[in-house]
């Protein structure tokens, strides 16, 4: 009797059930890993999330408005500015993660600013501007800020597609919009306006 070649691709499993008697169970809840370090966030997000109970503790948070006006947002700062109510929800959610894994919130904190400086360096390349030149590369990023909150979007998005495939789209979504406005707020998309 040959022997059967079995092979698996992209880090999967392959099982021969040929043969009498031959079964095999999968526990499905247990196959997906998180691609991201922001999907135990989004998850937590979608499950919280109710868009119909915003909080009106804006107060405590900083405003966002001179920040959109520095970076020049012009069609995501209704975005912004409409996550900025459910911001103590992603806080609550991010602390509660912190306690269960002590520094998960910098890995997240981190995780966004580096897809952020990712999509920046990114624009920079391409337009070819030095680093050096503070004046061109705030005036860069200026022209394009909708652009990099947008590919910063897109990025998390992407990321949540695989590990999150049994929540609906448009709650994976506005939890993603939740996420970008966090990161917006604690500096961590866009630029500071006293780096400059």
């Amino acid at each position: 009797m040959a022997s059967k070649e079995i092979k698996a691709d992209r880090g999967g499993h392959a099982f021969d059930v040929s043969g009498l008697g031959n079964r095999v169970t999968l526990n499905v809840n247990h196959v997906a890993r998180f691609s991201s370090h922001l999907n135990p966030l989004l998850e937590r997000i979608i499950k919280n999330y109710d868009p119909d109970a915003a909080t009106n503790n804006s107060d405590e948070l900083p405003d966002p408005d001179d920040k959109l006006d520095f970076n020049s947002v012009r069609v995501l700062s209704e975005n912004i500015i409409g996550c900025v109510d459910f911001l103590t929800l992603v806080e609550d959610q991010v602390d509660a993660i912190d306690d269960e894994s002590p520094g998960a919130k910098n890995k997240f904190l981190k995780a966004i600013h580096q897809n952020y400086k990712n999509h920046r360096s990114e624009l920079l390349i391409n337009k070819s501007v030095s680093i050096k030149n503070k004046e061109s590369v705030i005036s860069t990023i200026r022209q394009n800020s909708d652009l990099l909150l947008q590919q910063v979007t897109n990025s998390i998005l992407h990321n949540a597609e695989t590990d999150l495939h049994g929540c609906p789209l448009e709650d994976v979504l506005d939890s993603v919009y939740l996420i970008v406005c966090y990161g917006f707020i604690n500096c961590k998309i866009l630029e500071r306006p006293d780096d400059y």
